[in-house]
């Protein structure tokens, strides 16, 4: 499974801090702790709008300087996406692009001029999707979007949207039956996503995310923007990959145990 690391996100008040203090240790120890953890990617966000194209550039040097592992830049700003571009040392993730069309016009174009694998995310300007059919739909043009930009199937991470679990009876058996639909249309895509957005709103929200997880992962999810730090979270995925004969003999799992 492809794990996203959440971590180094400017939203957090943890990172947001240091981008202040311009404190390089608080992010080398969120890069270095959750590529120790398992992270195949770590997830890059600016946050503030009025400094984003500074901070996701300082943000990618300092990450850089402390691990080797490949980068998701998450920003729908194409300026700060572009700048971050230009720094990173490895094939990166563009993390997102939808269907809302302002977004779509401003960054399509990036995407297609850049060697970069794209998360795409099943919004669009009538807002979230709403069961299953809706998201199928927009998978549908998105992918067709993305392929006539030049991107390969193995470039497409589509987003399914995990919403919170409250919010409809079925928000999260919607997203799982989604899982399937789309891995059964386009087997050589990835289906990615954050799964801790489920659980908004709900106590001790580790055990709800872990449980989401392993279930879209037997659905046919193979990445997910997580924190890979939360005990129990990586051996949970390695595990479950055994049981649906996604890792040969086990190999990873004994080799990660050991």
């Amino acid at each position: 499974m492809i794990i996203i690391g959440e971590k180094i996100n400017a939203t957090r008040k943890e990172v947001a801090k240091a981008l202040a203090d311009k404190n390089e240790q608080v992010i080398i120890d969120l890069a270095q702790s959750q590529e120790q953890a398992g992270a195949t990617y770590l997830d890059i966000n600016g946050g503030d709008p009025s400094r984003e194209v500074e901070n996701i550039e300082w943000l990618i040097d300092v990450t850089q300087s402390a691990c080797d592992l490949p980068l998701s830049l998450d920003s729908a700003n194409s300026a700060a996406i572009s700048a971050g571009l230009k720094k990173v040392k490895r094939k990166p993730i563009i993390n997102s692009i939808s269907l809302e069309k302002q977004k779509s016009d401003q960054l399509l174009p990036v995407v297609s001029e850049n060697e970069c694998s794209v998360i795409a995310l099943l919004m669009s300007d009538e807002g979230v999707p709403a069961g299953v059919d809706e998201r199928l739909k927009r998978a549908d043009k998105l992918i067709e979007m993305l392929t006539k930009a030049g991107k390969k199937n193995e470039e497409i991470f589509i987003d399914p949207c995990f919403l919170a679990i409250y919010s409809e009876a079925n928000a999260g058996l919607d997203v799982l039956e989604s899982i399937r639909e789309i891995r059964k249309r386009f087997p050589d895509i990835h289906i990615s996503g954050g799964v801790s957005n489920s659980s908004f709103g709900m106590p001790q929200r580790r055990w709800i995310n872990q449980a989401y997880l392993i279930l879209a992962l037997g659905a046919g999810l193979d990445a997910a923007i997580i924190d890979p730090c939360i005990e129990g979270t990586v051996p949970l995925i390695l595990a479950a990959e055994v049981i649906l004969n996604k890792d040969e003999m086990g190999m990873n799992y004994i080799s990660a145990m050991r």
